[in-house]
């Protein structure tokens, strides 16, 4: 049964003078049902006109992690879109469908990309409500208590962390999340930039490991990609320490002024997680030893480490209790370990789309206290006690938007107080547990090696072992292993039901610069069954055999090819 079936209401029993909205709501389900089927029939139908895989026979019996996919050019697409005739029945539906192709099914057990939950029905439906009501989040006079939960979402996540008075904001992606902390950052430490612009002496440092997007988020806010500093790691994932005070130190003898300094709170590979407590102890030292006025911003990038959040306060013996697994009570405990210091921190982020079973997009910016309203603002107005007064709450006087769709709030509420805090801690624990149940049927297997055993995340990296007379036909061991990506990759985009994974240039095995492969990237997001797991790993290997085969059979040369690593 599909989501979209568990959401149906059954048939409206209501007297016929029922209320106008009601009528609506029903016909609101009624046509999504209506264009479900339509885009299930088109898939179906794609997959049924594919040919036979010999070995895996069963690969279209059902849909796949992905609707089917087609080719096409972009800019061809566009030339031709010049039809602005009213569309048929038929052809409104053929366009829902077409909107699908190629797209992610989460609810896919072969559905091993990246973190990509199938988000919870209560959630969803609260997300559908939300889009159906069509209520503005940029104002209470509009959006209703929409601003007032999306408060309480911050404040509940905000006290996990240690935060009493913690506030923030709902918005679409982790990007978001850091680019308002840059911007609170710049803020803080050169207030006159609110109304004259950016003076040219400030930088930002971040992890090594830190995601991809702080150089662009910096780049969007007007400081510059190349003020974006990257601090060294060690072996464990973390900014080593003596680099960070002397990135510090080199900045301030340069005369420059480190607005933030932006760690990681978990990565999507390895799960690099700075130890918060040295690093706020590095940074309130150097402030001191230095006289400035304060230290430098601190913004945990946690938006996939904030679930650790709800074990926080957990000592051994109720970790003990609430993860008897040791593998997985092992990783954990580190990691908590990590976090003991983010109470002196001053944001945090959080995506409920990655690990709190919400759909896209529900992302929250966390600061400590409400400052940011201020130091987001255009300067021209500063909040005080009535500005909380409800009919008077203005959010879009400190968000990027003013068109704030308010989904992702009801959605993160209602998981939050369907599950708990102890609920999260729970499905943490599943997580975990389901990585090291894909990790025993790789083992179970014999083919492949796992690589990623220090991580401290539920993520999977492994190696395939790629005969020496098929490494001779590539330029490299990557290019051989992205050749075998790229099949496997093309089954799956023409609907095949088959494991969706991913992979992963360049990969340091235990953060070893020296110590650079080419693995496979597996993310399970939900426990299965271990006949489901080894089927998975049966059916990988089952491609690397077939990859393998055919080359030998016909050798061919792979080229080297350019790979922009879609996953960090």
């Amino acid at each position: 049964m599909t989501m979209l079936q568990r959401l149906a209401l059954p048939p409206r029993t209501e007297p016929a003078s029922a209320p106008a909205a009601s009528e609506r709501m029903q016909a609101l389900i009624e046509r999504t049902l209506e264009l479900d089927r339509h885009i299930q029939r088109r898939a179906r139908a794609d997959l049924a006109a594919l040919p036979e895989l010999a070995f895996a026979p069963d690969a279209r019996a059902a849909p796949g992690p992905k609707y089917p996919a087609r080719a096409f050019a972009y800019l061809e697409e566009l030339d031709r879109g010049d039809d602005d005739a009213p569309a048929a029945e038929a052809a409104l539906l053929d366009e829902a469908a077409r909107y699908f192709r190629g797209a992610i099914r989460p609810q896919s057990p072969h559905s091993l990309f990246n973190m990509v939950p199938e988000p919870s029905v209560e959630a969803t439906a609260a997300a559908w409500l939300a889009t159906a009501y069509n209520a503005n989040s940029l104002m209470d006079a509009f959006g209703g208590e929409a601003l007032l939960i999306e408060q309480q979402v911050a404040r509940k996540i905000g006290r996990w962390a240690g935060w009493p008075q913690a506030m923030g904001i709902s918005c679409n992606g982790g990007k978001f999340t850091i680019m308002y902390a840059i911007k609170s950052a710049l803020s803080r430490i050169a207030p006159e930039s609110i109304r004259d612009g950016l003076p040219r002496d400030l930088v930002i440092l971040c992890s090594e490991g830190a995601h991809y997007c702080v150089e662009h988020a910096a780049s969007l806010l007007g400081l510059g990609s190349g003020r974006c500093l990257r601090v060294p790691s060690g072996g464990d994932g973390r900014m080593r320490p003596d680099a960070l005070r002397r990135m510090l130190d080199e900045q301030h003898a340069q005369g420059r002024r480190v607005a933030a300094i932006v760690c990681c709170g978990g990565t999507t590979i390895n799960f690099n997680c700075e130890d918060t407590r040295e690093v706020r102890e590095i940074a309130e030292a150097f402030a001191r030893e230095r006289d400035l006025p304060a230290r430098p911003y601190l913004h945990l990038d946690s938006v996939i480490g904030w679930l650790y959040l709800s074990l926080l306060d957990a000592d051994e013996a109720r970790l003990r209790e609430r993860v008897p697994d040791p593998r997985s009570r092992a990783r954990i405990a580190e990691v908590l370990r990590r976090l003991r210091g983010v109470d002196g921190f001053d944001s945090l982020g959080v995506d409920f789309h990655k690990d709190g079973l919400c759909p896209y997009a529900s992302s929250f910016f966390v600061a400590r206290d409400r400052r940011f309203m201020d130091e987001l603002g255009d300067g021209s107005h500063r909040y005080g006690e009535q500005d909380f007064q409800y009919g008077q709450f203005r959010a879009y006087r400190y968000t990027f938007e003013n068109s704030r769709p308010g989904q992702g709030i009801l959605a993160a509420w209602m998981n939050l107080r369907r599950l708990g805090r102890a609920g999260y801690g729970d499905y943490l624990a599943g997580l975990h547990q389901a990585r090291n149940a894909l990790a025993d049927a790789l083992q179970r297997h014999g083919l492949f090696r796992v690589l990623n055993r220090a991580s401290l995340g539920w993520e999977l990296v492994f190696e395939a072992p790629f005969a020496p007379d098929l490494l001779a036909l590539a330029p490299s061991r990557q290019d051989l292993a992205l050749g075998f990506m790229q099949e496997c990759w093309d089954r799956v985009n023409a609907g095949y039901d088959l494991p969706l994974f991913s992979i992963v240039p360049g990969y340091r095995i235990d953060n070893d610069p020296g110590a650079v492969t080419t693995g496979f990237l597996l993310y399970p997001m939900q426990p299965r069954s271990d006949a489901q797991w080894d089927r998975a790993v049966a059916l990988i290997a089952a491609q690397f055999h077939d990859f393998q085969a055919r080359l030998r059979a016909q050798p061919r040369a792979l080229d080297a090819s350019a790979f922009e690593k879609p996953i960090r």
